[in-house]
């Protein structure tokens, strides 16, 4: 199981933070197109760099399994490679490290349009006061009593805030984990682990119900965004 120990490095070395995308530069843009087109360009390897994390902890997910079906028993796993096997499985909700289908099912990468189309909505193509103030992609909340912005529009009432990130690139890859293991997002993954590599931003925004109070209507906004600004095309270049 050398090669768990080789991918695990790997992913320590992805999970180094970068400097920081979203520099002040990006929020003195005043022309739309020139501001969405930046926001394209400064988000999409953020996006996929997390995608590749997911990605290298699917290829342990892979490796662990082969090793484990073709031996039969737990006991062939040496004990770091269980070690990793157990976090894994805590990071995503799975009970059982031998629950080989529900690991595929939550371990693998987001749709790159629909990751750039959600954040382009939640945070008005980079202009709201979360996305700068607390780097916050995609309107993730928290009830934490010291962590987070509390919304000028909040109901009375209410005690949700907007979550407070250190980079965009948390934020990123925060969005992806609430994705792969939320129970709201079920069909989403169901869909993703029968589709395959057919699995795309537009087929994905139809499991997006659950992410917006207006559900439908999101939906609906997702799609309008992902086709009108071509953003689908990135799941293939």
């Amino acid at each position: 199981m050398r090669l768990v120990v080789k991918l695990l490095l790997c992913i320590i070395c992805f999970g180094v933070l970068s400097a920081e995308t979203f520099t002040d530069d990006f929020f003195i843009i005043k022309n739309s197109a020139a501001q969405k087109k930046e926001f394209v360009k400064r988000m999409l390897p953020l996006i996929k760099k997390a995608n590749e994390n997911i990605i290298n902890e699917r290829k342990i997910v892979e490796a662990f399994f082969e090793t484990y079906q073709n031996g039969g028993n737990l006991t062939l796993i040496d004990n770091k490679t269980a070690e990793i096997m157990q976090n894994l499985a805590k990071k995503y909700n799975i009970d059982s490290v031998e629950n080989s289908k529900e690991f595929k099912s939550k371990v693998a990468p987001v749709p790159i349009s629909l990751a750039l189309t959600q954040a382009a909505i939640e945070t008005g193509w980079g202009t709201s006061r979360f996305f700068k103030e607390a780097k916050n992609a995609f309107g993730q909340w928290t009830y934490s009593a010291t962590n987070g912005l509390v919304p000028q529009s909040r109901e009375e009432g209410k005690t949700h805030k907007i979550r407070v990130f250190n980079s965009v690139q948390d934020s990123v890859s925060s969005y992806m984990l609430n994705l792969n293991r939320h129970t709201a997002y079920n069909d989403f993954r169901s869909l993703r682990f029968l589709l395959g590599d057919e699995f795309n931003g537009l087929t994905a925004s139809s499991k997006m119900l659950n992410y917006s109070q207006t559900r439908e209507k999101y939906v609906k906004l997702l799609r309008q965004v992902m086709i009108n600004d071509k953003l689908i095309r990135y799941d293939y270049l």
